[in-house]
Order: C-alpha cells, then structure tokens, then sequence
C-alpha cells in the first residue's frame, strides 16, 4: 500500500506495509507539476544515476530503502521504495515533498517530526542522499545530533542501530552514523500504544533537540575580478601584520612559494592519509587570495593581506567534499586557536540559518569574537539560495561581482530562506582570479606552474577576508561582527539589489579611514500579531577632529518591492550632527498597528538607513529587517472514523494554504502529527487540509482513505469535519477475474495562480491482498484546480487453487510474491576512483505448473517437529507461521528455516497464512560490497519450493478441510506463464466524484508486447502512460514484466484524443545470473482495436523518430525531434532507433551537459544550444587526436543529399 503527498508543487507518492522483513513497491512518480520554482538536479546527480543503470539505491535513517532516478528534466524522481520493519501494524505512507526546489521522501511516521522541527528535512533529502552513496557512505546515514541539555553529547546513552562519531561542542552536539538496518529508528519509534509518532519517540529522543543530515558541502568554482582598495591600505601601512586568518578549505600547497613562509598551523579533519596537503588546488588558491606574498611572481600576484599568518584546516577532501561535522569541529579549532578571521568558501544547501553549521557559526563568533567570512555560493542567479553556513546570522557573507562591477551569474541571491532576511552581506570580485597554484593540481584554468585562474564565490570570499585581517591590524580592538559592519557600512555601491550585492564591493580604501562607524542593528526580527512599537537605536561615532553632519534617509520595502506603509517605520530625526571624536544616536520605530488587523500587507521587509555628508556621499548604511505576521485564527479539525471501524491510525494533517498570500507564510506548509481532533492556528485565509487515516473494518482487513477538504475560508474561529462515514469504496472492474498490479489515486489541489499546490495519492503494487481504499466525495472548487485522477494497472492471475475433496470445491485467492518472472538484486561497490559502480542480477521466483492436482497437507507453523509430523513429500504444505508473519514475514527466516526444511523433506510448494498479512517480503534488494565486484556475495535465489500466499480465513477453512479427511484434499492449480495485463486512465475535474469504475470489453484496445531476444534474459521495467492535450501528465503506471521471448497482451482503456507511451527495459541473462547489455526503449502509439510493438526484434540503428499524433494533431514530446529548425539554428537530431520504431538514446547531438558518443564524454566548453535553448551562444573548440597522439585532419564529406519535411 501507498500514498503520497505533494505540497508546494510537490510530487507525491509512497509506498507501504509495516514489515518485520523488506517489502518492495513500485510508487508513482512524476505526478504534478505546479508553477513553483523547481531547482534542476546538478550534472553530478544525473551522472551517479546514469552509472547506476537508472537509479540508485539509499537509505534512509528509518531503514527504508529508496531507488533514485531522474527524470527527462533532469530532476529526481523515486523509482521503487522498500518499506523497512516497523513495530506495530498499520500501514505506513510515504511523501515524495518538493520543498524550496528540492525533492523529500519522508515517511509517515516520521513526517510529524520533521514538521515539530526533530528530524531534520534533509535526512530525506534525494540529492544529498545520493551524494552521500557517491562519496561511499554506503552503509549508513551519517547525521549530527544536537542536544537540549548540557553536555548532552557527552552522556547519550547508547542507541541500537546507532554509533558515535566526534563531539561538537558549539553546537553541543556529535556525529554519528545510523546503520542502514533500520533498527535505530526500531528504537526511536518505539512500541506504545500511542497513535502520535511523535508521542511515541518522545522516550527515546529524551534529550535530543535535532536529529541533521551530516551532509556534504562543497567547493565551488566559477568566474571574475576587480579592484578592492588594497593597494591604498597598504600604502597605510595596513597588510594584515599580527592578525591570524585561518583557511578552511581543502588544505594547502606547504611548499607553494607564495604561501610557504606564512603558515602558523595546520590540521586535518578530513583523515587524509596525507594530512592537510591540498590534493584539489582549491584551499591553495583562496589561501594565496587571502594573504600570498607574490614570491612565485615577483610580487605580481600578492593576496589581499599579505603580512597576515594563515591557519589550515582540511576539511574537504580532494574530490572537494566537505562533512559537515568535519567543518563544525574545524570552526572551534580555529576559533580557538587564534584565529581572528575565518574563511570559509564552502557551502551546503539553502537553509534559514538555523543549521548545525549556522548554528556553529553564530555561537563561536559571539564566543569568540571571530568573524566567519563566507561564500554565498554558486547555484545561479536565482532568489533565496544563499547556503550555510553563509545563512547564518553573524557570518559575513559574500556574493562575487565581475571586473566591470557586475554581478557575476553564478552568484547566489538572498533573500535569505524562511524569514526573509537580507543576505549576503557584501560582494567581493570573482571572476578570472589568478592565484596560487598547488602542485599536481589543475583545478581552474592554469596559467603556469605556480598559478592557476578560477571563478566563483569562492574567490571573492578570501578578497573579504583579507580585507577583514587589514581592518584587524588597524584596529585590534573590533570584535568580528564590528570588523563586518564596519566593511559593510564602507562597501562601494555598486546599483545592484542588495539581494545580490549586499551593502555593495568592499571598499578597503575607506574602510581603512572611516570617519564615521555605527553600533547597533535594525533587525526587529519576527513579530507576531497583534503588534506593538518597537524602537531600536544606531550610535553614530565621528573619529575625526571636526563634527560631521548625517542626512537620514529610511527607505524601507516590502518583499515584494512595494513601498512600506507610511508611519509603518519612523525615523527619530533626518539629520544628525555627530561631534568629532564623539557619538550621537538614532532611533527607529517600527509601529505594526499601522497594518490593521485584516488587509495589512503582512510579511517581510527590509530596507537601508542611509547616512549622506552634507556634499551628499554616502558615509555609510545599515540595513533594516522584519517580518509582521498577521492574525491568526484557529481551525478545528475533526475527523470521523467509519461505522465499526477499530485501530483507527491518523496520519500526518496537513494545512496548505491555497489563497497565494505566499509573504504571509512560512517556508513550509503546517504539518503536525494527526489525531481525531485536532485544532490548528493558521492565518487569515483560505486552506487545503488532508489527513490519511487507516482502520481495520469488521472482517479484520485494512481500510486506508485520504480525506481533504479543498477548500476551507478562515476567517474566524473555524471547525472542519472530515466524516468518513460518508466515504465510498475506490474499485475498478474488468471484463475478467485481474488483480491489482499497480494503482494510484490522485487528488491535485493548485490554487488560482499556481503559486501553492498539494497533491495527495494513494498508490498500491502487488501484494497478498487487494487494496480497499475509500474516497470522499466534495463539492466545486470556486478557484484554482482541483482535479482527482486514478490510474490503474492489472493482471490475470498467475496462479490459481481450487481445493476439492473434504467438502464442496473451494476457489482460493492464491498469489506468488509477484507476477513478475524474476526479481532483481542490486550490487554497488566504490570503483578505484571512488565512484559507485552497479550490477544488476535477476533472480528466478519459483513457480508450480499451471496445470495439475496436488495433495495439501497442513504443518502448522513450519517447525521442524511439526514438519516430522506429516509426510509432506510430493505435496503443497500450508504453513501459518504466525510466529514469523503478521503484516509481513521475516522472509529470511521464512526462506532459510521453514521453507528449507519443507523442500528437504520432498514437499513441491508453500502456502503461507497469516492474519493481516499483505506482504511475503523478499531478498535484499542492495548488496553493498565494500571492496569491489569480488566481494560481493553470491547472488541469493529467491527460495527452494515456489511460496504462494492464501488469505488467513480460507487457509483455516482449509485446514478444517484437511483435519476431517486428510487424505482427500488437494488443489487444482491453474493459472498463465505470462499474464493479460489492462491498464486505465481516469480523470474528474473540479470535485472528487463517487465513482466506481467498469470497463466492458468495447472500452478496450489490445496492445501485444513481443519481447524478441538472441539469448534468455529479463524485462526488468515495462510502464505505460497515457496522455491527453487536455490534462498532460507525467505519472505512468507499471506492467507486469515477463522473461525476453515472450509475449504479453495489453488491454488499454480506450480514450479519444490520446497517445499511449509504452516504455520498457530488458537485458540478456549474463554468468552468474548477472544481467548484461541493458537497453531501454520508448515507444508511442495511437491504439486503435488490434496492435502489435515488437521489441528488440532486429539491431538498434541510427535513425529518426516520427512524432506520432492523434487525428486532432495532438503529439507528446519525445525528446528533441528529428530534423527540426528552429529560427536559422537545425538540428540534425539523430536517435538509436528500435527495429519496431521506438527511440532508445539520443546520439548525434550536444546536449545541455556534454557532446557524447557510445565511447567517451568530452565536457561543454559553455552553454550548449540546443532545442529547448536555442538562443545561447555555443561556440566551441575541438581537436580531435588519433591513437599516437597527432591531430586528426578536418575535412567533409559529401554523402547523399537529402531532404526533410517539418512535421
């Protein structure tokens, strides 16, 4: 069983069955997409998948296994989810949440302690998680826990599942690793009788503030370099002399020429068999920014402050990969090791500050008075991606400018995630900054051997800190967040927002002689309603020997770039004169009542008090900030469990708002742990709200709805009832006896302006049991979208029972753990330049002859004694090991104890029973092989006997069979080789309709799948999709896979104005049962009455792919087409193309990432046109080189002429 989640535009889909082994399902994938800004996964991501075969396999802290893909657009999707043991019964639901531009997969029982702020969101983060199997953390997720108590990193007790790592006592907190067996969370979830997840881990997360991903952060490089004024202090005598600047990087270059004679200390965190030696050349470069003497070039290329003392810590390696903990232990050291600045060009994801590393950050600087000075990043210039720990509020962040004063396109923009907070704080040059070279290295562009040129926040970063160790030497007095305002309130304005630029390009020519510095911020902060005067003050100080006169101005903005309301911020006075060597002081008042209580423009501001001389300079600025909440009301939420319903379970609620007030908002939608009832306080507006709910109905069986109300106005005191009494069952029936292979249920609430969007599903595979779902019918939506879609996939059985003797013939619903023919076991290993590498091995599932009669004899639970007490040689043997199966079995036990014994003592199958159980499990799924391909274990075959699975109540009426004549009964078995399979698409606009589904045989066109092969081998993917012009989609639902020769009917639902996309993977049976010579092919089609699509019936070749269109002209992308012109650019796009006219890959062309072939990569020189971008500039080039080493002649050749025709 399944369901999903997407909120934001999030895509949703999930898998589940509480399981004391592995289950495996197939969930949805791709199910909605709304106008929310989605962040593209990075080459890396698409790469890693790429190598994998098409997904890659992590775990998450709960033990739950995730196969990771991605998309056509290049962003991650979840391919199949293994559910881990969970201690008690209910079903358990999965969300896929796109959140900030990321994609999340939490579970249900986790998802209340994300939303209460325990767990952190990237624990479930796709990409990092990814990354994280990338770098070999294969076998266990590493995560930093911080503590609410002191010394709580000290005294934790011991967790199973779970083992200590270093203590970070800035953040009074330690690292650890959660092993991927999914017996921590066991413990933490705990076995109580409590309906709240988040009631039910309160013992065993005593004490623990937060459970974070302990992820990655990186170097980054890009382009860019101005001038910053350092000659002029120079010329002051200032260069950094008796200040320490520690560099916490990727290490250094000793014996570099230009950095050699000024280093005061180095230490790795990173375990570097080489200690803090720069294998990368990044650590080296920003060294040598931040103070190099220019020894290597005559003194050509000095650092900004080359007098000062540089500190080394390693704490990336040289792959650029930086651990959090390693980055967190490196701050204290430095801190507390004289360093007076800290450079740190480095950064994680976007974050609201409120991170580990933030968190660090900001407590060491008010600790220790040193100033973190930190790289914004380098994601592209796009609103709130600023990274931590450049989030957080006491580090002085840095944004990089061109040589022009532009800024560069690489750099990230605040505002900051969450509150709306201004960053980054000041800009820096970074681009075509030529510094040191570390060497072997060849990062960036090398000039020569002692230098190398590279771009990117992070060398514009060491440009601020070597400004900052200057400011020191002047003045040893500052504390490190005086030094920051101090180079802020100086920074030259360069015209740009100051979500890009900050206060502007520092400025160490007037930095290095203020005549006037200020004290004090105008960060009001969050504040909630109602609202009250605030007044917070800046103190003036005049250091020159003549008084100095300050014209105010105070222009202050909402977030989005409307004026404030007047008097909603007050200056004390517009012009002050400030005393020389003396201070003078301003007041700012922020009044809130100004706003009102109903249609004040609420959320976050930020502005500049701006202070001009009376020639009208601008003598410095401070910034101002605040977020006004508006008015909350509360919302009851009341939730009515079905007549006769017991153990009823309440999910995740989830309060979405849909009115597009999006300032008003956090970052994320309220989530908190379900109960019946439940009341929330929301602002002033209008919600979606969804709750899942599970029970179990009269006959014992597992019942699952996912109520939402689409659309509830709140504009007092309001109460939401969600009456499943009235809910109506969700089947659908065809012209013969199927069972369900795959289905999801959608339901996709997008507001007017597609700002907001929440999309729930319901998504079932395979299992021992159909699913019994209910939906709740509502009424119009009166704005935005709201659509409910249901699709389907399923097949005729594979196998059939029919018991005789004892009584009338019985049928029995019998089921293999799959109809598929073979399973599949992943192996992943670290190749030796320590990137995964995958196989793929099939494994066979038993099954009995489709034909026959066999005896049946009942052995209790499988026991060795019970088993000597029956003579089960040449029969089926029923087994109720209820001891090892509930809702899942423990299938290693089942497999090796029972079953093992059962074959040993000559029986031919298994039946297993037992109450509740859906699911048999399986084989693991992942092999991890620490030390390449050798050692990986032996692929493990599935089991000794076929395992057929009957519901509990017909096997009890079986064994009364069996008790009252045992040498009568026996079973007729039937069943198919390769079954029918029908596949559907449904869709309702505006409401969720009560409607039950019946297909008759005229609704059905019929699709043969021939699956032609040289040798035996498996189809191990096979999807369909259908779509409309009317309402595209990107979800697809799975088939049964059969072996390769063979063939398999389709019976698809019948739709006007539609295209079918049948999409399948197959590969040949290598040594070992390893799969060898993987292909994948796409077809499309327009089915009309009889079809036929032959796979792999002749060679793949070269060729184009014609777009298949409906008779209204309707066409689905495929990819970008064959011969196509687009204004004066053509794209002589060439496909491998199926012998049955399906597309396997795109050849012949460059891409957004690399010009390719089947043999080698060549990296783009730029942006790449292509047919999505045709307009960007792509001029590259080229040499071509043969074997020896000489340059292959150019040349053309002329070979056919030929002609196209737009289509």
């Amino acid at each position: 069983m399944t369901v999903g989640l997407t909120v934001f535009g999030m895509v949703a889909s999930t898998t589940a069955t509480y399981a004391a082994e592995p289950t495996r399902q197939t969930p949805l994938t791709g199910v909605v997409q709304t106008k929310s800004p989605t962040v593209i996964a990075d080459g890396d991501l698409a790469r890693i998948v790429s190598a994998s075969g098409g997904s890659v396999p992590v775990t998450l802290i709960t033990g739950d296994k995730v196969h990771v893909g991605v998309d056509d657009h290049g962003k991650p999707v979840v391919r199949d989810i293994e559910s881990a043991a969970r201690p008690d019964g209910p079903p358990v639901a999965f969300h896929t949440i796109t959140r900030q531009g990321q994609m999340y997969l939490v579970p249900d029982d986790a998802l209340a302690l994300v939303g209460k702020g325990l767990l952190d969101w990237g624990l479930f983060d796709l990409t990092q998680l990814v990354t994280l199997v990338a770098a070999g953390k294969d076998d266990a997720v590493p995560v930093l826990v911080t503590y609410t108590h002191a010394a709580g990193a000290d005294k934790t007790r011991k967790v199973a599942g779970a083992t200590g790592g270093r203590s970070l006592p800035s953040i009074n907190g330690r690292s650890m690793n959660i092993a991927d067996s999914g017996r921590w969370w066991q413990e933490v979830r705990g076995k109580t009788d409590s309906k709240s997840a988040a009631a039910r881990s309160a013992g065993s997360l005593a004490g623990v503030k937060k459970v974070w991903l302990n992820g990655l952060s990186k170097v980054d490089l890009e382009q860019s370099v101005p001038q910053i004024g350092a000659p002029v202090a120079w010329e002051r005598g200032y260069d950094g002399t008796g200040v320490t600047v520690a560099v916490l990087d990727t290490g250094i270059d000793a014996t570099h020429p230009d950095v050699s004679g000024s280093i005061a200390g180095q230490v790795d965190f990173t375990g570097s068999p080489t200690g803090a030696k720069d294998g990368h050349g990044h650590g080296t470069h920003v060294a040598s920014t931040v103070l190099g003497s220019g020894a290597a070039s005559k003194g050509l290329r000095k650092g900004v402050a080359p007098g000062a003392k540089l500190l080394v810590g390693k704490v990336c390696d040289d792959k650029g990969q930086c651990p959090d903990d390693g980055i967190i232990a490196a701050m204290d050291w430095a801190a507390h090791s004289g360093a007076k600045v800290v450079n740190m060009s480095l950064g994680g994801e976007p974050t609201d500050g409120t991170d580990p590393m933030s968190q660090a950050l900001n407590e060491l600087s008010r600790a220790t008075g040193t100033l973190f000075v930190v790289a914004a990043g380098n994601s592209g210039f796009v609103p709130q991606k600023v990274v931590a720990p450049g989030s957080a509020d006491d580090a002085l962040t840095v944004a990089a400018v061109d040589k022009n004063g532009e800024m560069a396109d690489f750099s990230n923009r605040g505002p900051r995630i969450g509150d709306g907070a201004a960053k980054p704080d000041i800009a820096a040059p970074g681009v075509d900054i030529v510094a040191a070279r570390a060497a072997g290295t060849t990062m960036g562009t090398p000039v020569d051997q002692y230098y190398t040129s590279a771009n990117g926040t992070s060398m514009a970063t060491p440009h601020v800190a070597g400004a900052a160790a200057i400011v020191a030497q002047q003045h040893p007095e500052l504390t490190g967040q005086q030094i920051k305002a101090l180079l802020m309130d100086t920074a030259t304005d360069l015209g740009h927002d100051m979500y890009a630029q900050g206060k502007g390009r520092v400025d160490l020519a007037t930095a290095t002689n203020p005549r006037i510095v200020p004290k004090g911020n105008l960060n009001f902060g969050r504040l909630v309603f109602p609202h009250s005067p605030v007044t917070k003050k800046i103190t003036y100080t005049n250091r020159g020997d003549e008084p100095l006169t300050l014209h105010l101005t105070m222009p202050v903005s909402f977030a989005d770039g409307r004026p404030a309301a007047a008097g909603l911020f007050t200056l004390g006075t517009d012009k002050v004169v400030v005393p020389a060597n003396g201070s003078a002081e301003v007041s700012v008042t922020l009044d809130g009542r100004v706003l009102g209580s109903a249609d004040g423009t609420f959320g976050g501001y930020n502005g500049l008090l701006t202070a001009r001389d009376d020639a009208g300079a601008v003598r410095l600025s401070s910034g101002i900030h605040t977020f006004l909440e508006a008015q909350k009301f509360p919302l009851t939420l009341n939730v009515v469990a079905p007549a006769g319903a017991t153990e009823v379970r309440y999910g995740t609620a989830t309060f979405m708002p849909v009115d597009d007030k999006v300032h008003l908002h956090a970052a994320d939608p309220v989530i908190e742990s379900g109960t019946g009832t439940m009341t929330e306080a929301l602002f002033r507006g209008t919600y979606a709200v969804r709750m899942p709910v599970s029970w179990r109905d009269a006959a014992g069986e597992w019942q699952q709805a996912d109520p939402i109300a689409p659309e509830v106005s709140l504009t007092k005191s309001t109460t939401l009832t969600l009456d499943l009494r009235k809910a109506k069952p969700l089947r659908v029936q065809y012209p013969e006896s199927t069972e369900t292979y795959n289905a999801t249920d959608i339901v996709d609430r997008v507001s007017a302006t597609g700002a907001w969007g929440m999309s729930t599903a319901l998504s079932a595979d395979y299992q021992a049991g159909e699913p019994n779902w209910w939906v709740l019918p509502t009424g119009k939506v009166s704005a935005g979208s709201f659509t409910h879609e249901f699709y389907s996939s399923r097949t005729t059985p594979v196998v059939t029972m029919r018991t005789t003797g004892g009584g009338a013939p019985s049928n029995l619903s019998a089921r293999y753990v799959t109809p598929d023919a073979a399973l599949t076991e992943t192996q992943m290993w670290l190749n030796e330049d320590g990137d995964p590498s995958f196989r793929e091995a099939a494994i066979p599932v038993p099954r009995l002859p489709i034909k026959g009669h066999l005896p049946v004899v009942h052995a209790g639970t499988g026991s060795a004694a019970e088993l000597a007490d029956v003579d089960v040689r040449g029969k089926l043997v029923l087994l109720t090991p209820t001891d090892i199966c509930q809702d899942t079995c423990d299938f290693t036990k089942l497999r090796d104890e029972r079953v093992a014994a059962a074959a040993a003592a000559g029986a031919v199958g298994v039946l297993v029973a037992a109450p509740g159980l859906t699911s048999l499990g399986r084989p693991s799924a992942l092999d991890q092989c620490a030390d390449g391909p050798q050692s990986c274990p032996a692929v493990q075959r599935y089991a000794a006997l076929p395992i057929v699975t009957v519901p509990y109540a017909q096997a009890e009426g079986l064994i009364k069979r069996i008790k009252a004549d045992r040498s009568h009964v026996g079973i007729s078995l039937g069943g198919s080789v390769v079954p029918r399979a029908y596949a559907a698409r449904y869709h309702d606009d505006g409401q969720i309709r009560p409607n039950g589904y019946r297909v008759e045989k005229d609704d059905l066109d019929r699709v043969d799948l021939y699956f032609h092969a040289a040798r035996p081998g498996e189809v191990h993917q096979l999807s369909w999709m259908q779509q409309f012009q009317a309402t595209p989609t990107t979800s697809q639902v799975s088939l049964p896979h059969p072996s390769t020769r063979q063939t398999m009917t389709t019976f698809v639902k019948r739709q006007d104005d539609a295209i079918s996309r049948f999409t399948a993977s197959w590969a040949d049976h290598g040594a070992d049962a390893f799969l060898a010579h993987n292909r994948t092919e796409v077809n499309d089609m327009v089915p009309t009455g009889r079809n036929q699509i032959h796979w792999n019936a002749g060679p793949a070749v070269p060729g184009a792919v014609p777009q298949v269109r409906t008779k209204s002209g309707f066409t689905v992308k495929a990819g970008p087409c064959s011969g196509c012109r687009q204004g004066d650019t053509f794209y002589p796009t060439v496909y491998l193309t199926g012998s049955g006219g399906g597309r396997q890959a795109l050849i012949g062309i460059v891409d957004d990432e690399l010009i390719s072939h089947d043999f080698a990569d060549v990296p783009a020189c730029g942006p790449v046109a292509s047919p999505t971008l045709p307009n960007l500039d792509s001029t590259c080039d080229f040499r071509l080189l043969n074997a020896s080493g000489d340059e292959i002649e150019r040349r053309t050749e002329h070979l056919a002429d030929f002609s196209y025709a737009t289509q």
